[in-house]
C-alpha cells in the first residue's frame, strides 16, 4: 500500500489529466499537450501549496507558563 502523499498525488494527478485530455481533445498532439499542462499545474500547485503551508505550525503553541 503506498504511503508517501507524493506517490499518491502524482497517481491522481496523471488518472485525472489523462481523463480530461482523452475527454477534450480529438487530436492526439492536443491531448499530450493538455496531460502535460494539467499534470504539471496540479503536481506543481500542490508542491507550491505545501511550500507557502511549511512556515505554518501543526499545532497552537504552548502555553507560556
Amino acid at each position: 500500500m503506498l504511503t508517501s502523499h507524493f506517490a499518491l498525488m502524482v497517481i491522481y494527478a496523471v488518472q485525472v489529466s489523462l481523463f480530461f485530455a482523452v475527454l477534450w481533445r480529438r487530436r492526439f498532439r492536443d491531448r499530450v499537450r493538455l496531460f502535460l499542462q494539467m499534470m504539471i499545474g496540479m503536481v506543481g500547485g500542490g508542491l507550491v501549496l505545501a511550500w507557502l503551508m511549511y512556515p505554518f505550525p501543526l499545532s497552537p503553541p504552548a502555553p507560556i507558563p
